[in-house]
C-alpha cells in the first residue's frame, strides 16, 4: 500500500481561512487517486476526532478516499509517523505538512506547504516527479 500522512491545518484547511480550501481538496483527491495513495491522518483533528468522525468530514468537505489510520500522539510528528512506519507494511509514502522541522529528521518524501495557502499545484507537481521517477 502506499500512504499519504495529511496534516489537515494549513494543508486542507488554509490558516486564516475560514473554510476548507476546495482547490486543496481537489488536489489532494488527484494525488491520492493518480498515486493510489491511502490517508493516514497526523493532523492535531486526530486527538479529539475518532477515524470514523475524521472520516465523515472528509466525506462532507469532499475527499474521495477513505482513511486508512492515525499515528499515536507523542507530540512529536516526525516520530509519530517514523513509529507508524516502522510498525507497519508499505510500498511507498508521503508527507504533507505545513510545519516540516520536527519531521524531516526522521523520515523522507515530506513536503511542506504554505500555511495561508495549503496544498497547490506546486506540491503536486513535486509529488508528481516523485513517483515518475520510481516508475522508471
Amino acid at each position: 500500500m502506499n500512504f499519504i500522512f495529511t496534516d489537515i491545518d494549513g494543508v486542507l484547511f488554509p490558516h486564516y481561512s475560514k473554510c476548507w480550501s476546495k482547490n486543496a481538496i481537489n488536489i489532494y483527491n488527484r494525488i491520492c487517486l493518480e498515486f493510489n495513495l491511502v490517508p493516514v491522518i497526523t493532523s492535531t483533528w486526530r486527538i479529539n476526532n475518532s477515524v470514523e468522525e475524521l472520516q465523515e468530514i472528509f466525506n462532507e468537505e469532499g475527499i474521495l478516499t477513505p482513511i486508512y489510520w492515525v499515528t499515536s500522539n507523542k507530540n512529536n510528528r516526525g516520530l509519530e509517523i517514523k513509529e507508524w512506519l516502522d510498525n507497519n507494511e508499505y510500498d511507498s509514502y508521503i508527507v504533507i505538512d505545513d510545519i516540516v522541522w520536527n519531521i524531516e529528521p526522521y523520515v523522507d518524501n515530506v513536503f511542506k506547504c504554505q500555511a495561508h495557502i495549503g496544498l497547490n499545484e506546486e506540491i503536486y507537481n513535486k509529488i508528481k516527479d516523485i513517483y515518475s521517477k520510481q516508475k522508471g
